[in-house]
């Protein structure tokens, strides 16, 4: 009996040391003084030419009647004020281009190694000139702040709302939080659902893809451009997570990379040898507008299907854009959540000129924001009830919400993206087998480096 309650007593001291230890790991929230000095670093624009979002082919920008970028930021300032958020603000942007961008880079880079910088960060991720390269490895390795406690205390967020999925990949990998994920982006292929031949739930995968006489039948050929002859461009979301970022290691190895390229290729060739059906169907890289994409079809007052690039196991991996995080070294944490956390309100999201400015072409964390008896933001008019676009009703709706209950994960747009998409080009131009060799391994060493050195 004494043994039992020894082994009970040792028990129970090991789990609250355990607690303990995990607690460590999770800063206690900080009280928020509204005077307390706070700087909001925001990278908007990466990967944008026009400050407004305009399309090519478009008679007006998708972002229209709204305000200029300081506009929008300031209004969120002032609103943020109001609502009794901090009111000592300096917000800072990076801009431009090329060197001048570089410069702006470099100059951030410095001051986080030294301990210092902004105390929190508001960035689209662009995948090539971002500040932070590979985001889930800065998450590792601890640059910014664990936000689990300052989780606890949000008032504006509504993360049983989220698409968890996708705001999950702000997750380390012992499951804390660091990072805030608020918009995404996912491509998808638009489809009668007569054409094919899957029962409702079914599990699909990358071969069902790849496999012409699947239930998905010819579906993979529309992420060909074939009115300019262009080959697969961007399959990356197909290999599915693509990185361990703790172990900085790639998630697939060299000889997994040569056979998704060479299988890709083949796919290719039965395309051009005139042995795979041209499917009925329509690529869409913006869902939201996908009913507008397909209107002029003779199918698209039929039922529709959305399908995804599926990886090997089935995953749908989709691609943040703005995402936000604070600083481990942040001056005023406290300040810097309140900020994120209203940021992260869906009604603001909702009706905000600073959302307006950063939903152009992507989609936010909160799907009803999308969805029937909502208007998608960014569009204004002169007056309240013009020019307004409404958002996925009817059988759009309900192939969007099929798919977005297939997304499995998301990942950060990196560099990682367009060494795939490069590497499957140098192994398509390869003239033989040893030159197909080369262009996979070359692929792989870059990207293990890439890992490595960030």
């Amino acid at each position: 009996m004494f043994r039992k309650l020894t082994a009970l007593l040792f028990c129970l001291l090991m789990l609250t040391a355990c607690s303990a230890q995990r607690r460590a790991d999770i800063p206690e929230p900080q009280k928020l003084d509204p005077d307390e000095p706070l700087t909001i670093c925001f990278d908007l624009d990466n990967g944008v030419v026009d400050p407004r979002h305009n399309e090519i082919g478009r008679e007006r920008p998708i972002y229209s009647g709204g305000k200029l970028r300081q506009q929008a930021v300031d209004s969120f300032l002032e609103a943020m004020e109001a609502a009794g958020g901090p009111r000592n603000v300096q917000a800072e942007f990076i801009e431009g281009s090329g060197s001048d961008r570089d410069g702006q880079l470099t100059r951030l880079r410095a001051e986080l190694m030294a301990g210092d910088g902004p105390d929190l960060f508001v960035i689209r991720q662009g995948g090539f000139s971002d500040l932070f390269l590979f985001p889930e490895k800065k998450m590792e390795d601890g640059l910014f702040l664990c936000l689990d406690g300052y989780m606890e205390g949000a008032q504006f967020m509504e993360p049983e709302r989220m698409l968890t999925a996708v705001f999950d990949g702000g997750l380390a990998s012992d499951g804390r939080r660091f990072l805030l994920p608020m918009t995404y982006n996912l491509s998808a292929a638009a489809v009668p659902t007569s054409y094919l031949d899957i029962a409702e739930g079914q599990k699909l995968t990358l071969d069902d893809l790849l496999d012409p006489e699947s239930g998905l039948h010819s579906t993979l050929r529309l992420w060909r451009n074939e009115e300019f002859n262009d080959p697969f461009f961007s399959m990356y979301p197909a290999l599915g997570q693509l990185a361990d970022y703790k172990k900085e290691s790639l998630s697939f190895s060299k000889e997994e990379l040569g056979e998704f390229f060479t299988r890709l290729c083949e796919y290719e060739q039965k395309i051009d040898a005139g042995e795979i059906d041209k499917p009925k169907g329509a690529l869409t890289s913006y869902i939201p507008d996908f009913g507008k994409d397909i209107a002029p079809r003779p199918w698209s007052k039929e039922p529709l299907t959305l399908v995804p690039l599926y990886d090997k196991e089935g995953g749908v991996t989709a691609r943040i854009d703005f995402y936000m995080g604070v600083n481990a070294n942040a001056s005023n944490p406290a300040g810097a959540f309140w900020a994120a956390d209203y940021l992260l309100d869906p009604d603001y999201m909702a009706d905000s000129d600073i959302h307006m400015y950063m939903w152009c072409v992507t989609m936010p964390i909160y799907c009803d924001l999308i969805g029937p008896d909502n208007s998608i933001p960014y569009i204004r008019g002169k007056t309240p009830k013009e020019d307004l676009r409404d958002g996925l009703t009817g059988r759009h709706w309900r192939a969007f919400s099929e798919l977005k209950d297939r997304i499995t994960g998301a990942e950060f747009p990196t560099k990682l993206d367009w060494e795939i998409t490069s590497g499957y080009l140098s192994f398509l131009q390869a003239e033989d087998d040893a030159a197909r060799e080369k262009a996979v391994s070359e692929a792989y060493t870059t990207m293990s480096m890439m890992l490595g050195e960030s």
